[in-house]
């Protein structure tokens, strides 16, 4: 497993070459291959700014999604989404959510915009010493969540009713997605998984209810398909998952704490788990406590990329060392989550984002 000791979750805000590239694609003004060559810009401007920045591992802040989750998704075969208007916060907003449509699977022989992202992002890191690349994925619970719980769809095309067998082919499926990964150079891979705190908010979880079924239940599909995604990790990679209370364009969109799910989720074998505490809405530590057991890494999230008020040294360290006596020793720091987990990006500027970086980089000497 790689030494870490600070890192990212991975999404950085976009650049205006990047938005505009975008909207000049969508609107048919540009093609596939020029939208392209403005995103591999930005990503290798961005890789030697992370570097520049002190940063080990690095990341291609995600520059060629629209989704922090959905563009991976789309990499499966039997997966399809549907568009909808949601009004959040009072702001009405375009809203993708994944459904099931077929038999799910990956095929690693096809032409793939997220290994391709990932080759580009790869060929880059190697060209600095000590330096990293990370790829970062949505996990296999948020095509449930989507499909089962967030539309409410109890069927499905080729699976039925079936809960068990699209579990089974979920897991399956990202087995071979890791593994194509792994054959492309990644040694480290982080998932990320909002599923979990789905699990912790009383409003959805009502929700779940009334759909028939209930808490124990869902946390058990999502703990079998996690595990079952893992079950071939390959050796040498190293695999960590991060989750927060969701962030939409810097707001969260779930609350409570993580005492109900931290024991189910430190039996899963990932070697770190990236958890959001940049609040008090994310409680104590204690839940965590039960990490002392593994030889997994706490990667503990107290600096915000959604509040543009910059965090101090000194309550950073602070909390860090509390956190640290509940967990032990193998323990890292990072921001509670991307700066855009959406392409419009959290509600800070790339000054503000930039002068995180530098505090997080700034703690290593108590790490």
């Amino acid at each position: 497993m790689l030494n870490i000791k600070y890192d990212i979750v991975g999404s950085f805000l976009r650049p205006e070459e990047i938005k505009n590239a975008r909207a000049a694609y969508f609107n048919g003004e540009i093609d596939l291959k020029a939208l392209r060559e403005v995103e591999d810009q930005a990503i290798a401007n961005l890789v030697e700014k992370q570097v520049a920045h002190g940063l080990r591992f690095v990341t291609d802040g995600e520059f060629r999604r629209r989704w922090w989750h959905l563009d991976w998704l789309k990499e499966f075969d039997g997966f399809s989404t549907k568009h909808f208007e949601k009004v959040i916060n009072g702001v009405t907003n375009q809203i993708e959510l994944g459904c099931i449509e077929g038999k799910i699977s990956y095929d690693k022989n096809k032409n793939h915009p997220e290994i391709e992202a990932w080759d580009y992002l790869h060929s880059l890191a190697k060209k600095y010493d000590g330096v990293e690349a990370k790829k970062s994925i949505s996990g296999p619970n948020m095509i449930l969540v989507d499909h089962f719980l967030q539309l409410g769809i109890k069927d499905t095309p080729y699976y039925g009713t079936d809960i068990d067998l699209v579990i089974e082919d979920i897991g399956t499926a990202f087995q071979a997605a890791i593994q194509d990964l792994y054959d492309h150079g990644c040694r480290y891979l982080q998932i990320d998984d909002t599923s979990w705190t789905y699990m912790i908010d009383e409003r959805f979880t009502e929700k779940v209810a009334a759909l028939g079924y209930n808490k124990e239940e869902v946390l058990e599909w999502f703990s079998r398909v996690s595990t079952k995604a893992l079950e071939h990790k390959p050796d040498g990679m190293t695999i960590a998952t991060h989750f927060c209370k969701g962030n939409f364009k810097g707001n969260p969109l779930f609350s409570g704490f993580y005492d109900s799910i931290a024991e189910v989720i430190s039996k899963l074998p990932y070697d770190g788990f990236f958890v959001e505490y940049d609040d008090a809405r994310s409680g104590s530590f204690a839940p965590w406590a039960v990490l002392k057991e593994t030889d997994a890494t706490f990667v503990v999230g107290l600096i915000s990329t959604k509040n543009p008020e910059l965090e101090t040294y000194d309550n950073i360290k602070k909390r860090y060392q509390e956190a640290k006596s509940v967990v032990g020793n193998n323990i890292a720091l990072s921001p509670q989550c991307g700066f855009a987990s959406v392409e419009e990006g959290n509600s800070i500027d790339e000054e503000i984002q930039w002068k995180k970086i530098d505090l997080l980089v700034s703690c290593q000497d108590f790490l």
